[in-house]
């Protein structure tokens, strides 16, 4: 009596929201969805009639209709919300949910089994068709996109929700070998909740205005679970027939069978050929594009960008994931040749070969813009069993071609695969000739870094070479004096010394860039010492300033600044240099020296346009290196280099670098010291 009055309940609620329907809906949606309402409340009311036999005759009659009912609602939405979708997509459903309704309705014929074991076809007819409701859902929302879902989001939940909980019943009553009454009698509840999202969603389509497409990731998962679903009924079928032999062991034999069953399909998931071939014959064929061309750029791009494979073998896997190749090979052509050599290899064996220009493979793609689809033998004899040869081809020609293995699966070619194979390759391409670019910069860099470096050196051996001339000149009237040998062989000894340090930092510049800390003091007067000109040194507390500089920078940049200052001044007037401290902006403590000579000075003009120019110098002999060298080894030590100078006044040169304290060294008082070199 209480399942008679409760699907009777259901049955005239499911009328309310049908006159809600038509009443706040329009146009054929507002019909359909009032459709699928008429169903459950006929299912309902034939159920409230006849309350003994909720499974059979008129009831599970209408049972499978309204299933079927609600299969077809959702397809005509999908065919609604998905414009482009091929008449093959609407037949294949329609062909299934015909052939379940038709076996769901056979089994009810009198004489069929009504035990609802796994085995039985009534059974196995109205679970498909629920899995087939429930399937239809869910492609459904996922095919919309973020307008139009919410469109039809309403429909897929109510209808997936019972369709749910049909496929809950009916396998509660195969493992349990009964239908469970509680169950039974809350489908009418659930029916009568559930169907009031149909009527907002009939309000919601006034504003439909968009067709949402569809969505070729939910089309294969919705195929590999029905694919999966069907496969387990089998084995679920033949373990039920296996029962019913009364053998010893089919209880064993149907434990083996589900066991097999879940191997073979956790062996059919982790294949890549499976999964292809699953595409190839189901998945294409609900779409009348070959491709879905936003994923398969998104794709092409990840792979290209990734670090994981070298930049050769990225190419070749853009090219060969479109077609499911599983193998390639690159050719590539530099710049200025004319032959092809090969630059890398996925899943094929490495080969050192060169192919000519007049090589048959390259007349076969032209220009660039064909796909070859027969490869010569002798490059199968090299790498393989080939299938297409997709050239790369840029702006300055063709730059390379990429040689592909056949596919996991059958691919049929057409004119699309060439067009998308085209353009990836062009992608490809432009990939690679950029690298290729960005290679040739750091080259030239490097190149430019080492002439940079041998224009220091040059000029240090220019100073070197001055240096040993001035000692020859003198060597003819002072080579008898004792003193003066002395001091020619410790001149000549520095001079060998400093050019091998010149070499060395020219072969090895990682060498200069050895943590240090420099004393200045100390520095400065063991190259004035070498200078050959009067140097008055003035410091003002610099005892306990350490420089972060590397000794043979800072040399180098002092030698520059003092030889230029003493070949300024006269002969009799000293260079004046003087240190001190100052405090930074950030409480950084840093060193000030002060070159200072009584030459004829400089003009604002020169300082700005010719002293730290490269190779442009006022001098007849110079070659307008130094003080662009000793700006750069300051700078490249944080540092800097200024100029104070105006014509007929001197010039003072201004180094500034940051200076860390030692805590052990006493404080200084100033101190003035006049030195002759």
């Amino acid at each position: 009596m209480a399942s008679s009055v409760l699907h009777a309940g259901s049955a005239l609620i499911c009328l309310a929201w049908i006159a809600l329907i038509l009443v706040a809906g329009r146009g054929r949606t507002a019909l359909v969805l009032a459709l699928a309402c008429l169903a459950a409340g006929a299912w309902a009311a034939s159920v409230a009639l006849w309350p003994a036999e909720p499974l059979s005759g008129a009831a599970a009659v209408l049972e499978v209709l309204r299933s079927a009912v609600w299969c077809g609602v959702l397809l005509w939405l999908a065919r609604r919300g998905g414009g482009s979708w091929p008449a093959a997509l609407m037949r294949r459903f329609t062909v299934a949910v015909a052939v379940l309704t038709a076996l769901a309705l056979a089994a009810l014929l009198p004489g069929a089994a009504a035990l609802p074991t796994l085995g039985s076809p009534g059974l196995l007819a109205r679970l498909g068709l629920a899995l087939l409701v429930l399937v239809a859902a869910e492609n459904l929302w996922r095919n919309a996109e973020e307008g139009a879902r919410w469109h039809v989001v309403l429909p897929c939940i109510a209808l997936g929700l019972l369709s749910g909980f049909d496929v809950l019943l009916h396998a509660d009553a195969a493992l349990s070998r009964a239908y469970s009454p509680a169950l039974l009698d809350a489908r009418a509840a659930v029916t009568a909740a559930a169907l009031p999202l149909l009527v907002i969603a009939a309000v919601r389509d006034r504003r439909w205005r968009r067709d949402p497409p569809v969505s070729r990731l939910a089309v294969f998962h919705g195929a590999t679970l029905i694919l999966a679903g069907t496969f387990l009924l089998g084995v679920g079928a033949a373990g039920e027939a296996l029962r019913h032999l009364g053998a010893d062991w089919s209880r064993a034999a149907q434990a083996s069978l589900l066991a097999f069953g879940v191997m073979a399909l956790a062996l059919a998931a982790g294949s890549r050929s499976m999964r292809s071939r699953l595409r190839a014959r189901v998945v294409d064929h609900f779409f009348t594009a070959r491709f879905d061309y936003r994923r398969e750029w998104m794709r092409c791009i990840a792979t290209l960008s990734g670090t994981a494979e070298d930049p050769h073998r990225r190419a070749v896997i853009a090219i060969a994931d479109p077609v499911d190749s599983p193998a390639g090979a690159l050719l590539l052509r530099d710049a200025g040749e004319e032959r092809l050599h090969w630059a890398g290899s996925w899943n094929l064996p490495e080969r050192s070969l060169d192919i000519a220009l007049d090589h048959p493979l390259l007349a076969a793609l032209g220009a660039g813009e064909r796909i070859a689809t027969e490869v010569p033998q002798d490059l199968q004899a090299a790498f393989g069993r080939l299938w297409l040869a997709v050239p790369l081809h840029h702006a300055e020609g063709l730059m390379g071609v990429v040689l592909l293995a056949p596919p996991r699966a059958g691919f049929a070619l057409g004119g699309e695969v060439f067009d998308l194979l085209r353009a990836i390759g062009r992608e490809v391409a432009m990939f690679l000739a950029e690298r290729r670019a960005a290679e040739r910069l750091r080259d030239q860099r490097g190149l430019q870094d080492y002439a940079r470096r041998f224009a220091f050196v040059a000029h240090d051996v220019k100073t070197v070479a001055h240096q040993l001339s001035l000692v020859h000149a003198n060597a003819a009237h002072h080579m008898e004096d004792p003193e003066f040998r002395a001091d020619l062989l410790t001149t000549v000894g520095a001079a060998a010394a400093r050019i091998a340090t010149l070499v060395a930092r020219l072969r090895h510049p990682e060498a200069e860039e050895e943590a240090a800390r420099v004393a200045p003091l100390e520095r400065l007067k063991a190259i004035t010492a070498e200078l050959g000109h009067a140097v008055e040194i003035r410091d003002e507390g610099t005892a306990q300033c350490r420089l972060p500089i590397a000794p043979a920078r800072f040399d180098a940049a002092l030698r520059h600044l003092l030889d230029n200052a003493a070949e300024a001044s006269p002969p009799d007037a000293p260079v004046r240099v003087t240190l001190w401290q100052e405090q930074g902006r950030q409480e950084q403590a840093r060193l000030i020296l002060d070159i200072t000579d009584r030459g004829p000075g400089m003009s604002a003009e020169f300082v700005r346009d010719t002293l730290f120019r490269p190779l442009v110098s006022g001098h007849p002999d110079g070659n307008g290196i130094g003080a662009w060298q000793a700006r750069d080894l300051l700078r490249g030590a944080g540092g800097d280099l200024s100029v104070i100078s105006a014509p007929g006044a001197g010039t003072t040169m201004r180094i500034t670098l940051p200076c860390e304290p030692r805590p052990d060294a006493p404080q200084p008082s100033a101190q003035a010291q006049v030195m002759a070199a």
